[in-house]
């Protein structure tokens, strides 16, 4: 009886089964001995797997710290669609106050720390989890500001800044609670400042005679 053969091609086909292994049994030694301790060695050894497997599919410890960190709250952390702009806002920035509150919130500081050292560690943070959320928050920002909903003489990255600093803040300096009364205070303070009647005020004041003080979102007369 003839026997075929069938070539496979050149490489070991990727095993999906393998790359998740991976990225839980990073996520697992980073609560458990933190980022500066973390190797690429225990975590293959954790994993089942050899070190050419895990440098197949990650070129460092950083790019595969933040794909395990995006692997577990990625999905969690889109804009709801089809909701208005304020509440898409707030009840993100409440997904990401409960994401920071928990163990996630200390892998995020110890890579936001080791980056402070490790340039290729905030490169890969910034270019995986950062951008893209501020891409996708941007967006947002600018519809409404093309529908006329919003002023249009604030950058988006500036709103996005005041939105979102307050938490990296709290997080990684002042480590107070990031809770529900925190959020709303701040996405109400920030949300009224780029509101298109706000701004509509701030022009009958400087009419009135008043000065108005500073660029910042919401202009005060002194």
């Amino acid at each position: 009886m003839e026997v075929h053969t069938v070539s496979r091609p050149p490489g070991r086909p990727r095993s999906d089964e393998a790359r998740q292994a991976i990225l839980r049994s990073t996520l697992d030694l980073l609560e458990e001995v933190g980022f500066s301790s973390l190797c690429i060695e225990a975590i293959a050894a954790r994993a089942d797997v050899s070190k050419a497997t895990v440098y197949r599919w990650w070129k460092n410890k950083a790019e595969l710290v933040i794909e395990a960190f995006l692997s577990n709250v990625g999905p969690e952390l889109r804009f709801d669609a089809g909701e208005p702009l304020e509440d898409a806002l707030r009840s993100q920035m409440l997904r990401l106050a409960r994401i920071f509150s928990g163990s996630m919130g200390t892998v995020i500081a110890a890579v936001i720390g080791a980056g402070q050292s490790e340039p290729e560690m905030l490169r890969a943070f910034n270019r995986s989890w950062i951008e893209p959320r501020r891409a996708e928050a941007r967006k947002l920002l600018r519809d409404e500001m093309e529908r006329g909903r919003i002023r249009d003489d604030v950058p988006p990255d500036a709103i996005l800044d005041l939105l979102y600093g307050a938490f990296y803040f709290r997080l990684l300096i002042r480590k107070r609670p990031l809770d529900r009364e925190f959020v709303e205070s701040i996405a109400e303070i920030v949300m009224t400042g780029f509101k298109q009647q706000n701004r509509s005020k701030k022009k009958n004041r400087n009419h009135g005679g008043s000065r108005a003080s500073g660029n910042g979102l919401v202009g005060t007369s002194r």
